[in-house]
């Protein structure tokens, strides 16, 4: 599997920020709906993802592509011209009780994300 989408990066709510998984966002209005291990290019460089396409049911069911890099800790300003490389799917997206369940969630989805290709941190 391979699916690549890109767009400009978008100014998110800041909810992965404060659950400790801030995320990079790109429109998204396709069919695609799901978390996945990913790779994100920036500027020639491409960074280990974990990646939600389409809605946000726990939050707001609006739809995007966001992006949690992995071992990576700098910033991402908005507007900047992202690819994002879908390459295996870990779930589909799901509606949790709380934000404490999504937190979780995540951290599993990252671990996933993670061991999958044996990527470090």
């Amino acid at each position: 599997m391979s699916i690549i989408l890109s767009g400009k990066t978008l100014k998110g709510s800041g909810i992965g920020k404060t659950l400790g998984f801030p995320t990079v966002n790109i429109p998204y209005s396709g069919g695609i709906s799901g978390v996945f291990v990913g790779l994100m290019e920036m500027d020639g460089k491409k960074y280990r993802a974990a990646v939600n396409v389409g809605g946000r049911p726990t939050v707001d069911n609006k739809k995007l592509c966001e992006a949690y890099l992995l071992a990576f800790s700098g910033d991402v300003k908005v507007g900047s011209l992202v690819k994002i490389e879908l390459l295996k799917k870990i779930r589909e997206v799901k509606k949790f009780e709380n934000l404490e369940e999504l937190k979780t969630a995540i951290a599993a989805d990252v671990e996933f994300a993670k061991n999958c290709y044996n990527w470090p941190a």
